[in-house]
């Protein structure tokens, strides 16, 4: 039989308990929202800008270890939808500052902020003259002869189109990180970009592509209750310090939309989700085939159980449609962002993902 003073004592300790901890949530509150509500800020590993064409520029990130790497590492993000910063989020949390402390020399590729005076561009311009020549560009300033190559969601759509026009790409190895293939099994972008009936042309028309405000109540809509979600995680975590700059940055971030190009735009939702061209290996560039069984580099894919984006299926999909021998997929906890930049991700992806392109980045 329960003792009932001891059961009093732990109710009355457990009380006491959550006392304090409201009082610091309040305590924090004030002194972090109120007293100085001001962003934390991103994007601090040191960088250079080494090439630029129009908006578009592509940063340099030279390594901080002794021992440097012999490859470059080129990161190719997302073209729209948001900014690529969540790479370089804040000392601590940052996989482009991971990578270097690495003796990874790192490349990234901006986009810029994409307007109405971007609607041309699409995957032919980025896939046979923008690409090459920051390659071309990162080769002459490492003075070496293949790097590897990591396309993230959208970018991976650009990379693969790369790898397979330009057979003689100087790709070592290749990373593809919540990259959508099978768009069959899109989840809800699927429903919804996937039907004859989305009014694509009508908007490439009116606004030269899909613009901000759009795109970020397109992707609210993905998850109506996120932002709730977002402050109740908040205040559950807000007695603990370290958590409230991490929140600060992410919201920020998550609420930095841009916009999208309409012709890139529309190859997305026409070829793909529509028709799943890129897989069924009928997506032509310039009257060639993107045909995906002629990448032959080693390549490792990385998906997210919970991505309501990418679901693992579509990024899997990947794996069976390339002609590399050595390839290794994983699937990891956590959402389509927070698998590459979340609380986990220096524990479970950056660390496998550097093994991964050591062991097969040797001169």
């Amino acid at each position: 039989m329960a003792n009932p003073m001891m059961q009093a004592a732990e109710f009355t300790q457990a009380m006491q308990n959550e006392l304090h901890k409201n009082l610091t949530r309040w305590s924090n509150w004030m002194s972090d929202f109120v007293v100085s509500p001001a962003e934390p800020p991103m994007a601090q590993t040191p960088r250079d800008l080494v090439w630029k064409r129009g908006k578009i520029q592509l940063y340099r990130y030279p390594s901080q270890a002794a021992q440097r790497q012999p490859l470059p590492y080129v990161m190719v993000p997302w073209l729209g939808i948001s900014r690529p910063y969540i790479l370089d989020m804040l000392p601590g949390h940052s996989m482009i500052e991971y990578l270097v402390q690495q003796g990874h020399e790192v490349y990234l590729i901006d986009w810029g902020v994409i307007a109405e005076e971007d609607k041309n561009l699409g995957l032919e311009d980025i896939v046979f003259k923008i690409l090459p020549r920051a390659i071309d560009t990162i080769l002459d300033l490492s003075q070496v002869p293949a790097l590897n190559l990591n396309g993230f969601c959208l970018g991976g759509v650009i990379t693969n189109s790369y790898l397979r026009l330009h057979p003689d790409a100087p790709v070592r190895n290749y990373i593809a990180i919540v990259t959508p293939v099978d768009f069959e099994q899109g989840g809800l972008l699927k429903t919804w970009l996937g039907h004859a009936a989305f009014p694509t042309d009508v908007l490439v028309r009116q606004y030269g592509g899909i613009p901000t405000s759009l795109m970020g109540m397109g992707f609210k809509m993905l998850r109506p209750t996120g932002d709730a979600a977002s402050l109740s995680g908040l205040w559950f975590n807000m007695n603990k310090k370290d958590y409230i700059p991490i929140y600060k940055a992410m919201d920020r971030w998550a609420n930095d939309f841009v916009g999208m190009p309409g012709r890139f735009f529309s190859q997305i939702q026409h070829e793909l989700y529509a028709q799943n061209k890129m897989l069924k290996g009928e997506l032509m560039l310039q009257g060639r085939r993107v045909n995906l069984r002629n990448i032959q580099q080693p390549m490792f894919v990385a998906a997210a159980s919970k991505d309501h984006i990418v679901p693992p299926l579509a990024a899997k999909g990947l794996m069976g449609a390339v002609g590399s021998q050595d390839k290794q997929f994983m699937e990891l906890p956590g959402g389509h962002i927070s698998v590459f930049a979340g609380r986990q991700a220096h524990t479970m992806l950056w660390p496998a993902l550097h093994a991964w392109v050591v062991e097969r980045s040797a001169v």
